[in-house]
């Protein structure tokens, strides 16, 4: 009896242990990740586990891994040891989260004080993530600074064109067959870039230079329509204003200083061309300094010449045919869009203020075609 006995119960004990043996394996063995298996372990061990797993991202610079590890511990709803704070912490500051870095780190100094391990780093790591934290509100604030520059910039070089009724297309009779009908159209008010964008006020708001022909002054170039569209969104964000591309009609308009019988901007003499713009007569293959010849009527610089510049339209060359009289948009959909105004290597008849010419939007970038800003007051 007694050694039934004494059996019975060994076997009682060792089959109420051997799943805690298992569980104690599967906590030493495997200290990674926490697996499925080991879910339906306590929170503690689990908590165990992922530390172990994380401090061994950190020894291998896997910081993320270890941020994203970590935060598993997060979600067991237990109160966390203060090595976890550490660990957190040293791996948010590695990858650039210096808020929460800081926050993590003060919460491991506060619960282990100057007694703890990892005291001495803790406290280097909450004066640099201070550093990091205060750098990057002075980049901040540079960023928004020179944003706001060239926002003023831009809106100081707008020039406010009173809207008005005008006879748009081949006013001469010398004009392309998309320059026909004649017809009439009327334009509401709206402000015009007194030049180009320039490449300075493009790299100001997108932090590179895509232009061939690098100058700060000459207008950007090698910019496709996407390209300008971009700009143009983060103009607008970091300026809250809503400026865009012109109409085609804007841009005749105010390129016949308010729809006037100029066959070229600011003159109606070919002789005087190479006193208004850069053309293919004097440019020298090159684009230059914006403003450097004379303006129109209305106070705006190359609006011919030096570079080819972007519309909102959709081209077509039949559009004139279906044209409405108020604000023409153009077509609502189409394969180019519309460019205007001639560029550095163009010639006298691609200069003139009606002639119009169109391009794929997304198509390889050119070094004569660049745009001038709108906006509606």
């Amino acid at each position: 009896m007694q050694t039934i006995r004494i059996g019975y119960i060994r076997q009682v004990v060792i089959s109420s242990i051997f799943p805690v043996v298992l569980m104690l394996t599967a906590y030493v063995a495997g200290m990674s990740a926490v697996s499925a298996q080991e879910e339906k372990l306590p929170p503690e061990i689990q908590v165990d586990i992922i530390i172990s797993a994380a401090k061994k991202d950190i020894l291998a610079g896997k910081w993320k891994d270890a941020v994203q590890g970590l935060e598993k511990a997060l979600k067991l709803g237990v109160k966390l040891p203060g090595e976890f704070h550490f660990h957190y912490g040293k791996a948010l500051f590695k990858i650039g989260n210096y808020d929460e870095s800081l926050s993590s780190l003060t919460s491991y100094l506060t619960l282990i004080g100057r007694e703890g391990e990892y005291y001495e780093e803790a406290v280097t790591l909450v004066v640099d993530a201070k550093d990091e934290q205060e750098d990057a509100k002075l980049r901040s604030l540079e960023s928004q600074h020179q944003r706001t520059e060239a926002a003023n910039e831009t809106e100081e070089g707008m020039v406010f064109i009173k809207g008005g009724c005008f006879d748009m297309g081949d006013i001469f009779g010398d004009g392309s067959d998309d320059e026909k009908p004649l017809h009439t159209v009327c334009v509401s008010d709206f402000y015009l870039g007194k030049t180009e964008v320039t490449q300075k006020q493009w790299v100001d708001i997108m932090g590179h230079n895509p232009s061939k022909f690098k100058c700060g002054d000459c207008p950007v170039e090698s910019v496709n329509r996407d390209n300008v569209q971009d700009f143009i969104k983060k103009l607008n964000k970091a300026t809250g204003m809503n400026y865009r591309l012109p109409t085609e009609a804007e841009w005749e308009y105010a390129a016949r200083s308010g729809g006037g019988r100029e066959q070229w901007a600011g003159t109606a003499k070919e002789s005087e061309l190479g006193t208004y713009a850069r053309y293919g007569g004097n440019s020298n293959s090159s684009t230059h300094a914006v403003a450097g010849k004379s303006p129109n009527k209305l106070g705006l610089y190359d609006m011919m010449g030096n570079v080819w510049e972007w519309c909102s339209d959709w081209y077509a060359r039949d559009y004139y045919e279906n044209s409405p009289a108020k604000d023409p948009q153009g077509p609502s959909n189409g394969l180019h869009r519309v460019i205007r105004g001639g560029g550095w290597r163009s010639k006298a008849k691609a200069l003139r203020t009606t002639d119009r010419n169109d391009f794929v939007p997304t198509s390889k970038k050119f070094s004569d075609i660049g745009f001038r800003l709108a906006r509606t007051p």
